[in-house]
């Protein structure tokens, strides 16, 4: 019975994906996610000869799915943190929620079954400082570091995503009344200030901007020494680049600088919902991260300096 019903979810899967990008616009890179996810599930309820029917009953076969998930190590030799966990079992609802609306299933057992609570990981921030450390750093005498410098300052100033940044075409960024379009998570189209440190690097990088190679991409921002498209790859290396042997700067990637925007926006008095909103967030609650980053540094500087904090 367990294969015949592992064939039921295997025949089902494309079209479950295809139904997450027409009907919820999602991104490749979910897709992808949740194309791992769902593969990983079907292969453990095979291995283990786990059935699902689609009745209440399936809460068990899911209970030792979850076990399994939670015991499996990474290649580090590490058990996945509660959020990796949380994610599966999200993605296991999901699917099984979209078999049970067409008629596949009579219930979501998996509904039933509360997500692993675990300490919620607060982004990780640069400081200001360091920040500034790596915007110098860029060779300003090469077009490759002067576009450097661009993608840097554009990604400190309006907290782009590294897929959002390499997306940007030419008639996307206005220069003159700073701001730039980007496509954000779930093709949603949002329009970000951009600082004046940014729009100075963008003005002294384009004029360099034919001289990356011949240019294959004429409506692409930001070029590849080759003349194609950056890529968010490409983006993420790019980062790591510059921010190299500065001390305290940590595990420097894109996202970081992403959430060291939000981080001193509010350092700095901006209003939580006009930082959604640049975010792309859909949900407050996802920005309200960052008011703990805020608050535990205002601690900080509190006991470090007042004669009454000890």
């Amino acid at each position: 019975m367990a294969a015949h019903n592992n064939k039921i979810l295997e025949s089902h899967l494309e079209k479950f994906l295809d139904h997450l990008i027409h009907e919820r616009a999602a991104s490749k890179g979910t897709i992808g996610t949740y194309r791992a996810d769902l593969g990983e599930f079907i292969s453990i309820l095979s291995k283990e000869k786990l059935e699902l029917e689609g009745t209440q009953d399936d809460i068990y076969s899911l209970r030792e799915y979850l076990r399994i998930v939670s015991e499996t190590k990474n290649k580090k030799g590490k058990h996945l943190v509660s959020q990796s966990v949380s994610r599966k079992l999200s993605t296991v609802r999901s699917f099984l929620r979209y078999l049970t609306n067409q008629g596949i299933f009579q219930m979501n057992a998996a509904r039933l079954i509360k997500s692993p609570k675990g300490a919620k990981r607060l982004p990780g921030v640069m400081s200001e400082r360091v920040a500034a450390q790596a915007l110098a750093k860029p060779d300003l005498s090469t077009p490759s570091g002067l576009r450097d410098l661009a993608m840097l300052e554009l990604l400190y100033s309006s907290g782009l995503r590294r897929a959002e940044l390499a997306s940007i075409s030419l008639n996307d960024i206005n220069l003159k009344d700073g701001t730039v379009r980007v496509l954000g998570k779930g093709n949603k189209i949002r329009i970000v200030p951009v600082g004046e440190k940014a729009i100075e690097a963008v003005n002294n990088y384009l004029p360099a901007r034919k001289e990356l190679g011949k240019i294959q991409d004429k409506q692409a921002l930001f070029l590849l020494d080759n003349g194609k498209r950056m890529t968010p790859g490409a983006v993420y290396h790019i980062v790591k680049k510059y921010f190299r042997g500065i001390a305290d700067s940590g595990k420097a990637h894109p996202h970081k600088l992403r959430h060291s925007f939000a981080t001193h926006l509010l350092d700095h008095g901006a209003e939580i919902r006009a930082v959604q909103e640049m975010l792309g967030h859909s949900s407050l609650r996802t920005t309200q991260r960052y008011t703990h980053l805020t608050i535990d540094r205002l601690k900080q500087a509190y006991d470090s300096a007042h004669p009454r904090s000890e």
